[in-house]
């Protein structure tokens, strides 16, 4: 069982952090397909030399360590991949940000349901919903000519209303409110 808490700072971080996001997907479309290809590649760069250096000094059994190490040898190449043709992350990432912004958005509705007499829970409800639609147009967008940069724009307007929402939920939420989701 996962249990997620989702608190009033929390709401207002991802709210700035979406609307920023937003704004920026309006004022460098085009840059912005190439700073999260290569963004992603750093990280994924990043977090797979990490894991390859602990799984190989782990006291972990040989097969927990060996099998950790090639998961971070895969990571290294996909980097490697990533940087020589950011265009394969951008065709692929489209397809993961519409799954992701579905599976928020469904998740958000949860929330909603779960949340009888809370004064924000018809806005999570209207951010999910959102959320569901954006994550449905950006998985037919053509690809991956002008389809990238038509998610950019996509994800830009989601960006906007998103954090516009998530920050007057935030702002609703009475200091010490928790949300607090259990998954199974």
């Amino acid at each position: 069982m996962d249990m997620e808490i989702i608190t009033k700072g929390g709401l207002l971080i991802r709210g700035v952090f979406a609307l920023i996001i937003g704004i920026l997907c309006f004022v460098v479309p085009v840059s912005m397909e190439w700073v999260i290809a290569y963004l992603v590649g750093i990280f994924l760069l990043v977090i797979s030399i990490v894991m390859g250096g602990i799984s190989i000094s782990s006291e972990y059994p040989p097969l927990h360590r060996w099998g950790t190490f090639l998961l971070s040898v895969i990571g290294v190449i996909i980097a490697i991949l990533i940087f020589v043709s950011p265009i394969w992350l951008i065709v692929v990432m489209t397809f993961l940000v519409a799954l992701w912004l579905i599976v928020t958005g469904i998740a958000d509705v949860i929330f909603a349901a779960a949340m009888k007499g809370a004064p924000h829970r018809f806005l999570l409800w209207i951010a999910g919903f959102i959320a569901i639609i954006f994550g449905l147009l950006i998985a037919v967008v053509p690809f991956p000519t002008k389809g990238a940069l038509v998610v950019v724009i996509i994800i830009g307007i989601f960006g906007i209303i998103y954090g516009i929402i998530s920050i007057v939920a935030g702002l609703l939420m009475k200091k010490d409110d928790a949300i607090i989701a259990v998954s199974v």
